[in-house]
């Protein structure tokens, strides 16, 4: 499908949520198609070596997407990387209780969480929000981005349960584990507000990887319901529709 000037409705509302996220401000999340998302697409396509031409097809899709861009040097040590199947992963199966907690260190429980996260890159939900994640805590199918954290937390021994992007933030800063805007650390929950406003976040991921490059620090996440499925995502670091970091423990 092509999207262009004019165009109205989810998709593009969808294009400028995505516009924003990488860094370039669409102007008003409003589905609307006008001047300043056309501005904001070109310098996109200009950015990613794109036909910057403003009109919204495969290519430049594509590329937002998986971000259009390899993530630079490191500025944190970060996760082993894994690469992601060629096929969507298996959901996994559903079970009546939680599994007990894994024993080790911090360090090694996150590393377990991210490992859980990335073995499920691929995987798409079905009709009607049904995904395992949700079920795996015997709540129904629903908007499941926090229970997907919250599932490869408890996978890997870590203690996280709610149903909620807000939800993650409030339980990691009742137990002053919330860092805000700053200092992002591979395992830490990231949880987003697609409008900038820092207000009651709609979405939560994990960070994988911190880096930097050209100078600008990015964060490469792992998410749930992202576009109905699990995928990796990249962010500047302060990007407006970052609410926070917290980390999990």
């Amino acid at each position: 499908m092509l999207i262009q000037t004019g165009t109205r409705g989810s998709q593009v509302t969808r294009l400028q949520q995505e516009l924003k996220a990488a860094g370039i401000n669409p102007g008003p999340i409003d589905g609307i198609f006008g001047a300043h998302t056309l501005s904001a697409v070109k310098a996109y396509q200009h950015q990613h070596h794109l036909a910057a031409d403003g009109l919204v097809g495969a290519k430049t899709w594509h590329a937002l997407m998986t971000d259009g861009f390899t993530p630079g040097h490191p500025a944190h040590h970060p996760a082993p990387h894994h690469p992601a199947p060629h096929h969507p992963a298996p959901a996994p199966h559903p079970v009546t209780h939680p599994s007990p907690p894994a024993s080790g260190s911090h360090a090694a429980k996150v590393q377990r969480m991210l490992a859980e996260a990335r073995s499920h890159l691929g995987f798409h939900e079905g009709a009607g929000n049904n995904n395992p994640f949700s079920h795996y805590f015997h709540r129904p199918s629903e908007a499941w981005c926090a229970d997907f954290v919250s599932y490869c937390a408890t996978r890997a021994g870590l203690h996280l349960n709610t149903a909620s992007a807000q939800g993650v933030a409030n339980a990691l800063r009742s137990r002053g584990l919330w860092k805000g805007r700053h200092d992002p650390q591979p395992g830490d929950a990231v949880t987003f507000r697609w409008d900038g406003s820092h207000g009651w976040a709609d979405h939560v991921g994990m960070v994988e990887k911190v880096f930097r490059k050209n100078g600008r620090l990015y964060v490469q996440t792992i998410e749930g319901n992202s576009s109905d499925q699990v995928r990796r995502k990249v962010y500047p670091a302060d990007s407006s529709v970052i609410n926070g970091f917290g980390s999990i423990s």
